[in-house]
C-alpha cells in the first residue's frame, strides 16, 4: 500500500461518519444489483434487498445453480448506501450503515484506498486509479493476488450520488458502491433510480470495465433534461408575473417587496442550478472521452466498443442541453436584471408614500397648531376681562335696584379692562417678534462661522 493510500485508509477510519439507525436492527435493507455473463448465454439480472448483514457476503458470493461456468464468467454487483446529513449545520454527510460493515465492503471489492478521500470529502468529477497488477500467465494464477495489489478503481461524483466501483481484470468482475447524496430533509430517489434502469438496460456490457461510466453520464442526461425543464417552467411563469414576457403585456398587478424578494431568490435558484449542470456536462465529457480511450485498448468487437458507438448521440443530447442551458441562462440574467429595477421601484414608490403620508402628517400637526394657537388667543382676549370681574367684586351692577341696572360707577371696570387687555397683547407681540428675530439671527451667524471654518484656495492662503 503507498503511502497515499493509507493515508487516506487512516483519514476515512478516523473521521467518516455514519449515522445507522441501530433501532431498525437487521431487518434494514439495501437495494443490490447483480449481472452474470455466461460464455454463449444471455446475461442474467438480479435486483433484491438485501438485509445489513448480508451485504459483506454479496460481493464474495456465486450465483446459485451456475456451476463452474460462473468462475469463466464475467459479473457486476453493486450495492446502493444511503448518505445524509444530520443536520443543517453539517458540513459532511453520514453514511447509513455500520462502520464495520462498510469497511468489509471495501475490502472485499479490492478496492484502492485512495479513493476512501474521495468519499470522505465528497469529491465531484471523474477519477481513475489504475491497477498495479500484471496479467496472470495461467488459470491457476487468477485466484492468487499480491499483497498490495487492487484492482481498477474508478470513482465519479455527481450531485446526486458518488458511484466507486472496482474492475478486476482478470476475471472480469465489477464491485460497485453507489452512496445516494442526500442533501435534504427529503430523499429524492430519482437518479439512482434512472441509473439501475439504465444499468439493467444494458446488461449485457458487464464485461467492459466502463459500463458504469456510460450508465452514469446517459442517466445525468436523463435526470437533468426533467430538472432542466423544471427551471424553465419556473423562469417562464416569473415572466409573466412580471409583464417581461410575449405572453403577457403588462403587470396585471403591482407586486409587492415581499413577492418580488421570493422572485429574486427563485431566479438565483436557477443561475445556481444552470452552474451546477454546466459543471457536471464538463466532467461529463471527460468520462466519454475515457471511456473512447478505452475502447481502443480493447479488441475490436468487445463490449467497450460496442458501448462507444453510443457516445455520439449522446454526446448530441448533451450539447442540446448545453445550448438551452447557455439560452436559459441569458434569460435568467435578464429576468433578475428586470426583478431588481421593479425591486427599486417598488422600493421609491413605498418611500414616496411614506414621505406622502409624513407631509399628511404634518399638515394635521400644523392645523392642530392653528387650532390651539386660536385657543389661546382667545383664552388671552377673555383672561383679562375674567381677572378683572374678580378683582372688582364690588356689584357693578345691581339687578335688584328700582331705578337702573347698571350703576354709575360701572364705567371703571372698562376703564381698566380694555387697557389691560390691549397690553397684554402687545407684550405677546413684541416677545414674539424678538425671539422670531434672535432666533434667525443664531441661524445665520452659524452659517457665516461655517463658511468662516472652510479651507480657503491656495491662492487665497498666500494673498
Amino acid at each position: 500500500m503507498d503511502d497515499f493510500a493509507q493515508l487516506s485508509r487512516e483519514n476515512f477510519e478516523v473521521f467518516q461518519r455514519y449515522s445507522y439507525d441501530a433501532s431498525l436492527g437487521p431487518e434494514s435493507k439495501h437495494r443490490a444489483v447483480a449481472i452474470y455473463a455466461v460464455p454463449a448465454s444471455p446475461a442474467t439480472y438480479v435486483e433484491e434487498d438485501l438485509k445489513v448483514d448480508h451485504l459483506p457476503g454479496f460481493f464474495r458470493a456465486r450465483p446459485s445453480g451456475g456451476g463452474n461456468s460462473h468462475r469463466d464468467g464475467a459479473s457486476l454487483k453493486l450495492i446502493v448506501i444511503e448518505s445524509r446529513l444530520e443536520s443543517w449545520s453539517s458540513f459532511t454527510s453520514s453514511l447509513c450503515v455500520t462502520k464495520d460493515i462498510f469497511l468489509n465492503l471495501v475490502d472485499a471489492m479490492d478496492m484502492n484506498p485512495s479513493a476512501l478521500w474521495l468519499i470522505r470529502s465528497e469529491y465531484d468529477g471523474f477519477h481513475h486509479f489504475p491497477s498495479l497488477a500484471t496479467a496472470p500467465a495461467n488459470k491457476e494464477d487468477e485466484e492468487e493476488k499480491n499483497e498490495g495489489e487492487y484492482a481498477d478503481t474508478y470513482y465519479i461524483g455527481t450531485s446526486s450520488f458518488a458511484l466507486i466501483w472496482a474492475f478486476d481484470r482478470r476475471r472480469l468482475h465489477t464491485r460497485a458502491l453507489l452512496i445516494h447524496r442526500q442533501q435534504h430533509s427529503f430523499s429524492n430517489s430519482a437518479p439512482a433510480a434512472w441509473f439501475v434502469n439504465i444499468l439493467r438496460r444494458h446488461q449485457e456490457f458487464v464485461r467492459s470495465p466502463v459500463l458504469l461510466a456510460y450508465a452514469t453520464a446517459l442517466s445525468v442526461c436523463c435526470t437533468f433534461d426533467g430538472e432542466i425543464s423544471y427551471r424553465a417552467h419556473v423562469v417562464r411563469l416569473t415572466e409573466r408575473e412580471t409583464g417581461y414576457s410575449t405572453h403577457s403585456a403588462s403587470i396585471e398587478e403591482r407586486l409587492g417587496i415581499e413577492s418580488l424578494t421570493v422572485s429574486i431568490k427563485e431566479v438565483g435558484e436557477v443561475l445556481n442550478h444552470i452552474a451546477n449542470k454546466e459543471r457536471h456536462f464538463r466532467f461529463m465529457d471527460g468520462v466519454l472521452d475515457f471511456i473512447v480511450e478505452t475502447a481502443v485498448l480493447e479488441e475490436e468487437g468487445g463490449s467497450t466498443t460496442r458501448l462507444v458507438e453510443a457516445i455520439p448521440l449522446l454526446r448530441s443530447r448533451m450539447r442540446a442541453s448545453r445550448e438551452y442551458l447557455t439560452y436559459l441562462k441569458e434569460r435568467a440574467e435578464r429576468l433578475s436584471t428586470v426583478l431588481f429595477a421593479l425591486l427599486t421601484h417598488e422600493d421609491s414608490a413605498t418611500n414616496t408614500e411614506l414621505a406622502d403620508s409624513s407631509r399628511r402628517i404634518a399638515e394635521a400637526a400644523k392645523r392642530d397648531s392653528s387650532s390651539m394657537k386660536t385657543v389661546a388667543i382667545m383664552t388671552m382676549a377673555f383672561l383679562p376681562a375674567t381677572f378683572f370681574a374678580a378683582l372688582f367684586s364690588v356689584p357693578s351692577l345691581d339687578w335688584h335696584s328700582d331705578d337702573a341696572v347698571v350703576q354709575s360707577n360701572f364705567w371703571v371696570y372698562w376703564a381698566f379692562t380694555l387697557p389691560a387687555t390691549a397690553i397684554v397683547f402687545a407684550l405677546w407681540f413684541i416677545l414674539d417678534t424678538r425671539f422670531v428675530g434672535d432666533r434667525a439671527s443664531i441661524i445665520v451667524t452659524e452659517g457665516r462661522s461655517c463658511d468662516d471654518e472652510r479651507p480657503r484656495s491656495s491662492r487665497s492662503k498666500f494673498e
